[in-house]
């Protein structure tokens, strides 16, 4: 499907040299060819019982660097002896052994260093060691590792800059973003070589602690043995000269730079900020703005007056929704539609805007290559990114991991009420103040008898009633109060939230309330606040992939792909 054009747009994107896109192209053909290697050998762990094979740790990731399956990691989540399952992002499964771990008391945080053996026979896939003697200050990085707030079995990349050689504690930094889970993951450099292990964050989000490899070289044959160490051990293993001469990234990583600050300034208008009231709340996000101009919705050809539509987060556009574009007029907006599976508003203005606003929209797509991506596969990780924001500079990312489904562990419908059986009935036996049994009347004792015109025998037939709801659906409750049948209109809402004390909890903008209950959706690692999500997301060559739909954590910002939009749009029959 073409999209539309404008002169004034398409002679901004040509204006880009050609040798800053080819510089920029180059650069992300080296990333593509690092992850690959690094890809591959990259796992996720967790401790199990020996015997019966049972979990019994938190997840926690590493990576393998001998075909016989020796496992650099992270000494705060490894101990000698122990038993873990890996597990590799092609799906095969292995036990390995923990060996050697470096801890030094007090704190027991520095060198934090530990390896473990697989113990079937290889050979297994694995990757080379680089030397941290040899990184420099600004020079580019990969994670690919196993964040927790994911709970995928395929790691998540992602892309950063070396931003110290050694710190108070003696780790490397890196902006490579990491949480819960990451821990013992590999850091590469641009040849796919291991060139430090996730070690601990602060709460900034650039900042992260890695051990360098080169304490692993030193402490090599140490760590071979299974032993706990709390002091440096005396025998060191000689550190040999990095054979490679690193390649100079600096021109990469500014003509990177360049390409994405040109394509803000030439789609600019594709972004807008919206404010609406959500529960009575002021509430702010972002919209992006769609050309319909030539796209057949089911019903034929759009006959929208306004020639576009805006797309943003369904949960976060309330009543009175008004929208502001970058030259700071305001336009009062109506939704035409939600799709609450993927948190998704349809909007159009209340009246034509007039010509200026229609031409922003018409910029829409400027530059594209010709068609519209049926989506992303895993070959294309990696990918540079730039996200618009209504109301800052546009954020780089890359593309961290693609066809992903997250459930609803934190978007599931909450009553705040706890159900008994007594004489033989269902019975309300607590409610909640202020959550949604109580604001809809509901009181202990009541009897319950149906949800949506399903009976109810029992507590379980309650909870699966309840839990295949969403955060913001109403049901009808069917029961018994005080000795008068009714049925009462219950708005669920989310559960409550418990924030933690973690640094990966306190990361500026946090969270989106609605973050999960997504399916097919890509991840990427740009720093996206909650309120900037609705925003659109272009590749380097002005592609349109998706929009911003969610944050989910300190590593995780959700991207709803182009493909599953348009489904939606093209399904309305606008007017």
């Amino acid at each position: 499907m073409q999209l539309d054009t404008s002169a004034q747009s398409k002679s901004s994107l040509a204006a880009q040299s050609v040798s800053s896109r080819s510089t920029a192209a180059t650069s992300n053909t080296f990333l593509s060819t690092a992850i690959e290697k690094g890809y591959k050998a990259s796992v996720l762990m967790w401790q199990i019982d020996g015997e019966t094979g049972n979990r019994m740790s938190a997840q926690f990731s590493g990576v393998v660097v001998s075909a016989d399956g020796l496992i650099l990691s992270a000494a705060h989540v490894v101990m000698p002896g122990n038993t873990y399952k890996v597990m590799y992002a092609d799906g095969r499964d292995c036990i390995a052994k923990g060996l050697g771990r470096v801890t030094i008391p007090p704190n027991y945080m520095v060198p934090d260093a530990a390896m473990l053996k697989i113990t079937g026979d290889g050979p297994w896939p694995y990757t080379e060691m680089g030397w941290s003697s040899s990184l420099t200050i600004g020079q580019p990085c990969i994670s690919i590792a196993y964040p927790e707030s994911l709970a995928q079995r395929k790691p998540l990349v992602r892309y950063g800059k070396i931003s110290s050689l050694k710190n108070e504690y003696g780790f490397v930094e890196s902006t490579c973003v990491m949480e819960p889970g990451d821990s013992g993951g590999p850091l590469f450099d641009l040849n796919g070589r291991v060139i430090g292990i996730h070690s601990g964050i602060q709460i900034p989000e650039d900042v992260n602690y890695e051990v360098p490899v080169d304490t692993y070289r030193k402490y090599w044959s140490a760590l071979l043995q299974p032993k706990d160490y709390q002091a440096l051990p005396e025998e060191l293993s000689t550190i040999a000269v990095d054979p490679l001469k690193q390649p100079s990234f600096k021109n990469a990583v500014a003509s990177i730079e360049k390409v994405a600050a040109q394509l803000e300034s030439a789609l600019k208008g594709t972004v807008l900020h919206i404010k609406s009231k959500v529960n009575g709340s002021d509430q702010q996000i972002a919209g992006t703005v769609l050309s319909l101009k030539g796209l057949r919705t089911s019903k034929g050809l759009s006959t929208s007056k306004a020639g576009f539509i805006i797309l943003s987060k369904s949960s976060m556009i309330g009543l009175d929704p008004v929208a502001r574009d970058t030259r700071g007029r305001e336009i009062k907006l109506r939704v035409v539609a939600r799709y609450r599976g993927d948190d998704l508003a349809l909007l159009l203005p209340e009246k034509d805007p007039g010509g200026e606003f229609q031409g922003a929209a018409f910029r829409f797509g400027e530059g594209l290559s010709g068609t519209i991506s049926e989506g992303f596969s895993e070959k294309q990780l990696g990918t540079f990114l730039v996200s618009l924001r209504a109301d800052s500079i546009s954020r780089m990312g890359v593309l961290g991991s693609v066809h992903v489904n997250l459930p609803n562990a934190t978007s599931y419908g909450y009553m705040g009420a706890s159900t008994e059986m007594k004489d033989d009935q269902l019975r309300i036996k607590f409610v909640s103040p202020n959550h949604a049994a109580a604001l809809a009347g509901l009181k202990a004792g009541d009897i319950l008898s149906t949800i949506n015109g399903v009976e109810l025998a029992d507590e379980l037939d309650f909870m699966k009633a309840v839990g295949k709801h969403q955060a913001g659906d109403t049901i009808q409750v069917g029961l018994v109060s005080e000795g008068k049948q009714m049925i009462k209109p219950v708005v669920l809402q989310y559960p409550p939230i418990r924030p933690g004390n973690h640094p990966a909890e306190l990361f500026a903008g946090g969270k989106s309330l609605r973050r999960d209950g997504f399916s097919d959706v890509y991840i990427q690692d740009a720093s996206i606040r909650a309120n900037e999500c609705g925003g659109p997301v272009y590749d380097l060559n002005g592609n349109l992939i998706g929009i911003n739909i969610a944050r989910l954590s300190r590593t995780s910002t959700v991207v709803l792909p182009l493909n599953t939009v348009l489904k939606y749009v093209k399904g309305l029959d606008i007017k």
